[in-house]
């Protein structure tokens, strides 16, 4: 993967959607300074991330990858379909963050005991 340019897609099209780097890293579970590397092309993200990546940003993940297919230039360009995945996908991230802190509070308890 091309470091530089894939960073500066990823930078393209989280500020196209409208996301700062905080946000993002918070809607994927990862550290503010993690997006930064990336967008920088100090790190890659692990395989996993890219399809977050990509899903979050509503942007086609070759595209991503390695800049084929077209990525809309600016949040209004979204259609009504894509920014409700958009938000599906920011809703299931916030879900399983959620089942993660009840997980954590269970085995709070558990150890309480």
């Amino acid at each position: 993967m091309d470091k530089v340019l894939f960073g500066e897609r990823l930078r393209h099209a989280r500020e196209a959607s409208g996301m700062s780097q905080k946000l993002m890293a918070s809607r994927i579970g990862v550290a503010n300074a993690t997006i930064d590397k990336w967008e920088s092309g100090k790190q890659d993200p692990r395989a996993n991330r890219l399809q977050m990546l990509a899903s979050l940003l509503n942007v086609p993940l070759l595209w991503l990858l390695a800049g084929s297919q077209k990525v809309p230039e600016t949040a209004d360009d979204l259609s009504i379909v894509q920014l409700l995945q958009q938000k599906l996908v920011e809703v299931n991230s916030r879900m399983e963050e959620l089942k993660n802190s009840i997980d954590d509070l269970g085995l709070m308890l558990q150890n309480e005991d």
